[in-house]
């Protein structure tokens, strides 16, 4: 039987935030890393990520939700958010024929690139989509500072988030993974905070009840290899000690070295940014 006959496909638009955290969470179930998500965090995260519910795409089986698509969109620039398929459901076609409607909606919208993150041990996946035509562009990392607290060097200066990403856009920092990028980091969910050191290095964190992520750290262009980078992170260290700093993985690889040579611990966890040009 034809898989088209076998699925019905749907756009995201109907439903709300809490049944499409439902759909995506029993989707997901046996994944490679555990992953459950509420109504509320649904629709604040993907929120921050541009995610297009016209675009996205519910799958039914015999009238029940079988697999989900999100789709983020930027411009001519789509981003697959989220692929799940419930586990029975894996293994007949139906991942490799949502990749195709995928990628025959960003053609019919005149779209230029599409883009997706995998994490690097799922196998399955990453073949699923360099067939589909998508290829590894960078690996994203993680990091985790180291436990001794620093003294502080420097006094930080809070300002606005979109007053970070402002700053990014106009010294024109274009093509950083897709929740790094500016158009993420003003709003992120929750309650991220942004910091100075007197305009010369910039970063957002995101304070939680075990760990302060960092998500990002930005100097100008003009004003790097001055250490500006390293102040600002001991004086972060030491503003939220005793929580532990770290890097989500999100650190595009041409970056790790900064890491590395301050002492940080990369994480085990990987991904891989995978793109096609349209």
């Amino acid at each position: 039987m034809p898989i088209d006959s076998q699925f019905e496909f749907h756009t995201a638009l109907p439903y709300s935030s809490m049944q499409l955290a439902q759909i995506l969470s029993h989707c997901f179930e046996n994944y490679i890393v555990p992953f459950v998500i509420d109504g509320e965090t649904f629709s604040s995260r993907f929120a921050a990520e541009d995610l297009s519910l016209n675009h996205s795409i519910v799958v039914t089986h015999q009238q029940h939700p079988v697999a989900l698509a999100l789709i983020s969109r930027r411009g001519q620039h789509s981003r697959v958010a989220a692929l799940s398929i419930r586990p029975e459901m894996r293994g007949r076609g139906l991942g490799r024929t949502l990749m195709q409607r995928i990628i025959a909606d960003a053609h019919t919208r005149g779209d230029r690139q599409l883009s997706l993150e995998v994490i690097a041990g799922n196998q399955a996946a990453l073949a699923l989509y360099q067939q589909a035509g998508l290829a590894i562009t960078r690996t994203l990392l993680g990091f985790h500072a180291p436990l001794a607290t620093p003294e502080p060097s420097a006094a930080l200066q809070p300002i606005d988030p979109l007053a970070l990403a402002q700053q990014m856009t106009a010294d024109g920092q274009h093509g950083l993974p897709w929740l790094i990028a500016p158009e993420s980091l003003y709003k992120l969910p929750g309650t991220p905070r942004a910091f100075t050191l007197d305009q010369q290095a910039f970063a957002l964190v995101m304070p939680g009840a075990q760990q302060c992520h960092l998500r990002m750290i930005y100097v100008p262009p003009a004003l790097r290899g001055q250490g500006q980078a390293r102040r600002l992170l001991q004086a972060l260290q030491a503003q939220f000690a005793p929580l532990a700093l770290s890097a989500n993985v999100f650190v595009p690889d041409d970056v790790a070295p900064f890491f590395q040579h301050l002492g940080w611990r990369e994480d085990p966890l990987r991904q891989f940014e995978m793109t096609m040009a349209m």
